[in-house]
């Protein structure tokens, strides 16, 4: 079957396999006899205020606490892995260096959130550090796709991930585990939380070590280093809120994730070679929420982001030492005002960006820039019709204004499916890495914009959600690293378009989630596929309780996408995973999982090794 998408760009044709399709058709069916219990699943960053996931226009999904529980995932790339539109491109096994890609946008273009926090990172990479995020702090992770700079201002081109740390509630208690397994895995985390009276906190710490294996493949990079790139992160959150009057509560959020780790040279280096890195990313927020009137409900949050990224590679056939640190600084004041079936949103922000770094080859860094916005939205549910507008304007320093804008529209022709469609506009800011590096910056980048139509399907019933999506973004002034001039330009334009399918829910006792993209990520000044993107990307996932077993697995299909010119095509691969859980009192719980079952020898970069098959087994112990 094929599909025609059109934009300014032309029609492609989409091919969708018909098994793909037919199990999108056969989800209702499926459904049928499981009762019509509520979607009553709350999320936040779609709109900036609180609405239940069916109502959210832009295509959202929710990974909870329970789900990450039962993935066994560690980190948010292992996590994000298996949803729709996600790629990610890692230098290794975990903690070296990991590029994200979301509907085709690199990770300069896909705005992190922790706790509302905005994550960005300034240097002459642009791209934050997902890789060192573990979970075990996580409580849940929200995923918004699509364009919203209307809503969060740079960044959000291919969408935005938010990561909401754990939160005290309810009588408290506290959790441990410890796990064990291949390449010399230890894992350890423990934490507890809690309310008392009107005061609620949560406070956890973790730790990973792993000796891991060598990063690069010796077959193909014989002078790399042969030892293996062992990888060790400390975790902590903490969360503490006071309700000092009805509908008045003052709080403090922070967390953090610092990982040390070692890597290869990238195929320029020797068996000798010893390359080691640090990198420390954490936050902290203080934040007032206060509802002053039945109507009216009002946030004003300070903020602090950090990330720190040191290199140390003296001892090499290349020397060389570096320090690079960025600070975001953030005063936000939202204000949501509720009339009827009508809500509006309205607020402020400013945002203090700053880099620092340091190279024994030569002068530092030293930059820093403002960042001011004013931001408007508005939602409405009236009958089957729904409406989310949101306009936006930023002013940068030294930079032209960008102004942004998000129109949506729902229209519920039974209480189970929905039609929707939007059409928005978003940008992305140079980092002060790409302007003012002293090798490779250049003053005179533009930001990065882009377009995007979208126009989506949605059935929601007895508890789970099919989303289907067909969507088109055209990106201008792509800022790219230039081979010819040895420095960031606005280089290229580049389109993508495409189709989203997303489920979630319960069957016949188990819980199933699957993913299906399909999409023609293309370079237009060259007419050729970008690099890394694969066109057709497939996961689904299962968990079914039998008794005081809990098995599941999930499979992950990437496919054939290029690499880097003068590199050869990376070839499709499929990676199958299982897990098992068993109770052995209401308090504790043995868990085992086996990543990569078949072995399957595959890399997401040209050079480097990925994990083999790894087993891994652990107890969880939760106070009751």
């Amino acid at each position: 079957m094929k599909i025609l998408v059109s934009s300014r760009c032309g029609r492609v044709p989409v091919r969708l396999g018909a098994t793909a399709m037919a199990v999108f058709a056969a989800f209702p069916v499926l459904a049928q006899g499981q009762g019509e219990a509520a979607l009553k699943e709350v999320v936040v960053t779609a709109s900036r205020s609180q609405q239940l996931l069916t109502d959210a226009l832009p295509h959202t999904t929710v990974i909870a606490r329970d789900v990450i529980e039962r993935s066994q995932a560690v980190d948010l790339p292992a996590l994000l892995s298996n949803e729709a539109g996600f790629q990610f491109i890692q230098n290794g096994g975990r903690g070296t260096t990991s590029s994200l890609l979301l509907r085709g946008s690199a990770s300069l273009g896909v705005l992190v959130l922790i706790d509302g926090v905005p994550l960005t990172r300034q240097d002459s990479t642009g791209a934050i550090s997902l890789e060192h995020i573990m979970l075990d702090q996580v409580d849940r992770v929200e995923v918004v796709r699509g364009n919203v700079s209307a809503i969060y201002g740079s960044g959000a081109i291919g969408g935005v991930i938010q990561v909401f740390t754990r939160q005290g509630n309810g009588k408290p208690a506290g959790y441990a585990q410890l796990e064990a397994g291949s390449y010399g895995s230890k894992r350890a985390t423990a934490g507890i939380s809690g309310q008392v009276g009107d005061t609620r906190f949560a406070l956890g710490v973790g730790q990973h070590r792993t000796d891991s294996f060598s990063s690069m493949n010796a077959a193909q990079y014989p002078n790399e280093n042969p030892d293996a790139d062992g990888y060790r992160n400390t975790n902590y959150s903490l969360a503490l809120s006071h309700e000092w009057r009805s509908g008045q509560t003052l709080g403090l959020r922070a967390q953090g994730n610092d990982g040390e780790f070692d890597f290869d040279g990238g195929g320029f280096g020797t068996v000798t070679d010893v390359y080691k890195g640090r990198n420390i990313t954490d936050t902290w927020s203080l934040y007032s929420h206060n509802q002053f009137t039945e109507a009216w409900r009002s946030e004003l949050t300070l903020s602090h982001g950090r990330e720190k990224s040191s290199y140390d590679a003296r001892l090499t056939a290349y020397p060389y030492d570096s320090l690079a640190v960025t600070k975001t600084r953030t005063a936000n004041w939202t204000n949501s005002i509720t009339i009827g079936n009508w809500q509006a949103t309205v607020g402020a922000e400013y945002q203090q960006q700053s880099i620092t770094t340091a190279d024994i080859y030569g002068p530092g860094l030293d930059r820093d820039r403002g960042v001011t916005a004013l931001f408007a939205g508005l939602t409405a549910t009236l009958g089957a019709h729904s409406l989310q507008a949101n306009v936006r304007r930023d002013s940068a320093d030294g930079l032209d204004a960008q102004s942004t804008g998000y129109l949506g529209y729902g229209y519920a022709f039974t209480p189970a499916w929905k039609l929707i469609a939007s059409a928005s506009t978003a940008f992305n800011l140079p980092p002060l890495g790409y302007l003012y590096d002293p090798f490779s910056g250049n003053p005179l980048l533009k930001p990065e914009t882009a377009r995007s139509n979208e126009i989506g399907l949605q059935w929601a019933q007895a508890g789970q959600v099919v989303r289907a999506t067909l969507f088109s973004t055209r990106l201008s002034d792509m800022l790219l690293y230039d081979f010819a001039t040895f420095s960031f330009n606005n280089v290229s334009d580049a389109s993508n378009r495409g189709l989203e399918v997303s489920y979630s829910g319960k069957f016949a006792g188990a819980d199933l989630r699957a993913s299906l993209t399909q999409q023609d990520p293309v370079n237009e000044s060259t007419g050729q596929q970008l690099i890394r993107r694969a066109k057709t990307m497939a996961a689904v996932g299962a968990s079914l309780p039998l008794g005081a077993w809990t098995v599941g697995g999930d499979l992950r299909y990437t496919g054939a996408r290029p690499d880097l010119a003068t590199r050869p095509e990376l070839g499709a691969y499929t990676v199958a995973n299982l897990t098992a859980r068993y109770t052995l009192s209401p308090t504790l719980t043995l868990t085992a999982r086996i990543d990569n079952l078949f072995d399957r020898q595959y890399q997401t970069a040209y050079g480097y090794n990925q994990p083999g098959r790894a087993i891994y087994a652990g107890l969880v112990w939760k106070q009751k």
